[in-house]
């Protein structure tokens, strides 16, 4: 291929080449770059650079709208992989040239030439030209290129879309009134039909905006556009759409084979292929994992004998079935370039994601390291051994702390495993080692209240502590009714109601501890039917209406203090608290909605404490709780409480680098399993006098979670990068901004 030729397609045997002045040129080159990217071949990147230097002439193009396919598919990629300056100065030109085509009372860059049948003829297939847009605003500060592409997009969302959110393909607007005077098709079958390029165009551009202004109105019309393709009874099963859902022939739509009555579209598929991926990255919705699951099966598909060329074939082509312009007959079942580029770039963003941990691994990962932490404890307990044999390290030398830290222990232990308990035993084998640890606990907890074991538990006055332990092991049996409550026998559920009624000797200081008497009363509440309601709402009362600070943050007690204590107690009981109220239609449940929007507010900020490494801030008392700092956003994401902006699959890969980071630390566990005093390793020095062994396992706080089914968006969407990983690695992060 000479002189200026560029690769358009391979028909009837002979390849078919373009100029620098043709919508398709900059293609070829930008695959050449993402090959290269792959493989790091400099053979590679010197057909790129030189295949890229075809299109430069494109910069000065004006009668046209594609200088984004052409420049930024070409030069773009280059300037990312190279950082060439001379690249950016023609990305700069084009984008000039470009923009000669905006009406600003329009609102929308035109894309053809005026003629008899259209005024200001603009396509769907313009969204595509805003990402060059966005890139001029990000390379030069000037927010004029980015407000033009959010017109665009805006005007493009309101004239374009159908009410079922399928697009026309040609919008012709009057240029006196600005309004809509034709809405058609060109390459579709007809006005009203749903031309499957033209829709993945559409899916594509609105992803492609939410990652660039994370405006929510486009992520909500890359959904809606999402669905309609997803959900469309006319989607093949082997998920390459016909050239047009709405052709004759897609009546055969179950059909597997590219040779049904109506023709396939492969280039449409790898188009939809490689804006899912990047949808299942950026919608925190449920319907992330189906994104990418949809994406998946598309590759396969397209990577299987019937659409993938073999070398040599295909004139050098990558993908067969692609379909242009059939009305025009221009480009029918053949390869098509622009197929060839969203193909190998939907596979680079595969291949990126599949690098990282998958919700699966994760998952398993969590459950081996909640079960290695909680089992010296359970096992113990159970075993009547507790006391015989956890370790007591401690600054401390009150004489009854060691008798204490027991309590502390079991409670702690159990306020943390009860979620993922709840799920039940069944035949998996994760379902198997469930059943294993709820008898554990509830074979434990009969050894803890009975009075004559000799692991009973001190609940008593004798010290204050129990106040706290009786209240985290009343939070967890709170989180797992059925799996724990349930399966006490008659006598050991007595023996524990009446140690948390003892616990009442205990009188709380005026601080968090007041929510440790609140859902002590609130659990009698839920299990009895009867508390003391006025040590149940003392606490509630104090916290809302005169402890809170602002932005979701309490006070621990009338002053602030700057610690995780908001997420190590205050926020999962006092939310806790008033479901309780709620369930029970108590007067003090309707702050609940205020308290679970202040739930998530402090979530969001922790997510955001959570480094690109994942440390976070080494600050306040109690910081050997380790990830159990993070109880409030474990707690939050298990309650779907989680803002819309902080996605449950970012908090997921964000707690699994913390629980990674400190775990790996020497000297975290003794010789026993039994945990060591320390943020990181062993650190006695870091803790305070009240804090013990048995304190330690707050930190179980962490794996709350869990008892959310595997299929849940936490663990089923793929990874994601969490706040501060995203902006240290240059991500595009929304500001942050206080609640009221």
């Amino acid at each position: 291929m000479g002189g200026n030729a560029l690769p358009r397609t391979f028909e009837r045997g002979e390849l078919k080449t373009i100029r620098y002045d043709h919508w398709v040129s900059g293609f070829y080159p930008g695959v050449l770059w993402l090959l290269y990217e792959d493989t790091g071949n400099e053979r590679l990147r010197a057909y790129a650079e030189m295949f890229t230097d075809r299109v430069e002439p494109a910069k000065l193009v004006t009668n046209t709208h594609d200088l984004g396919f052409m420049l930024y598919c070409s030069f773009g990629q280059g300037y990312r992989l190279t950082g060439n300056k001379h690249y950016l100065d023609v990305i700069n030109q084009g984008t000039q040239s470009l923009l000669t085509r905006w009406n600003d009372k329009i609102g929308l860059i035109k894309s053809w030439e005026s003629g008899p049948r259209w005024q200001y003829p603009v396509i769907i297939d313009n969204m595509m030209n805003l990402e060059m847009l966005c890139f001029m605003t990000r390379q030069t500060g000037d927010m004029r290129y980015e407000r033009i592409a959010e017109r665009h997009a805006n005007t493009t969302m309101k004239n374009h879309f159908r009410e079922d959110f399928s697009t026309f393909h040609v919008v012709s607007y009057d240029t006196l009134s600005g309004k809509p005077h034709a809405k058609n098709t060109h390459q579709g079958y007809a006005d009203g039909s749903a031309w499957a390029r033209g829709q993945a165009w559409g899916l594509y551009g609105y992803t492609m905006m939410y990652r660039e202004t994370l405006n929510p109105r486009y992520l909500h019309q890359a959904q809606q556009i999402g669905k309609f393709l997803m959900n469309h009874p006319r989607l093949p099963q082997d998920k390459v759409p016909y050239w047009d859902y709405d052709a004759p022939g897609t009546e055969s739509g179950k059909s597997k084979s590219s040779k049904a009555k109506c023709l396939r579209d492969a280039s449409a598929a790898a188009i939809m292929a490689s804006a899912l991926i990047e949808l299942s990255q950026l919608d925190p919705s449920e319907l992330a994992p189906q994104w990418l699951a949809l994406a998946q099966q598309q590759l396969r598909t397209l990577s299987s004998p019937e659409y993938l060329a073999t070398e040599g074939e295909q004139g050098g082509f990558i993908l067969k079935h692609g379909v242009g312009h059939l009305p025009g007959k221009a480009e029918v079942d053949v390869p098509l370039t622009y197929g060839d580029y969203y193909y190998v770039e939907a596979l680079m963003r595969m291949k990126q994601l599949l690098a990282k941990p998958t919700g699966a691994a994760d998952r398993k990962m969590w459950i081996e390291t909640l079960t290695k932490i909680a089992a010296p404890v359970l096992e113990n307990l159970a075993a009547g051994t507790l006391k015989e044999k956890m370790p007591f390290e401690s600054l401390s030398r009150e004489p009854l702390r060691k008798e204490v830290s027991y309590l502390e222990a079991v409670g702690r232990t159990i306020c943390g495993i009860a979620p993922w308990l709840e799920l039940g035993p069944d035949d998996t084998e994760e379902g198997r080692l469930r059943e294993k640890y709820i008898d554990l606990v509830v074979r434990g907890l009969k050894n803890g209240v009975d009075p004559a074991s000799r692991d009973h538990l001190m609940f008593d006055r004798r010290h204050s502590q129990p106040l706290v332990d009786a209240a985290f092991l009343a939070e967890g049996i709170l989180r797992a009714p059925t799996q724990i409550w349930n399966r006490l026998d008659k006598q050991t559920q007595q023996w524990l109601v009446g140690e948390w009624k003892t616990s009442r000797g205990i009188k709380p200081y005026e601080c968090n501890w007041l929510l440790f008497a609140s859902i002590i009363e609130a659990a009698l509440l839920e299990f009895t039917g009867e508390c003391d309601m006025e040590r149940l709402m003392y606490g509630v009362n104090r916290f809302r209406n005169e402890w809170y600070k602002g932005d979701g943050w309490y006070g621990d007690g009338p002053d602030f203090h700057l610690d995780f204590y908001n997420s190590l107690v205050i926020h999962p009981m006092f939310t806790e608290t008033l479901q309780v109220l709620k369930k029970h239609n108590l007067e003090g449940a309707d702050f609940l909605p205020t308290q679970m929007q202040r739930h998530g507010r402090l979530a969001a900020q922790l997510d955001r404490m959570i480094s690109p490494e994942g440390s976070y801030p080494v600050t306040g008392r109690s910081i050997v709780y380790r990830f159990g700092a993070f109880h409030a956003l474990s707690d939050a994401a298990l309650l779907h409480l989680l803002p819309a902006d902080v996605s449950p699959a970012q908090v997921r890969c964000a707690l699994t680098a913390v629980m990674q980071r400190q775990l790996s630390q020497p000297l975290t566990f003794d010789g026993n399993g039994w945990l060591r005093i320390g943020y990181t390793g062993s650190q006695i020095r870091m803790s305070e006098d009240y804090i013990n062994t048995g304190s330690l396992y707050l930190c179980t706080a962490a794996f709350l979670p869990l008892g959310l089914p595997a299929t849940d968006p936490f663990w089923a969407a793929p990874a994601r990068d969490w706040t501060a990983r995203k902006a240290w690695h240059a991500g595009n992060v929304a500001a942050d901004h206080a609640i009221r």
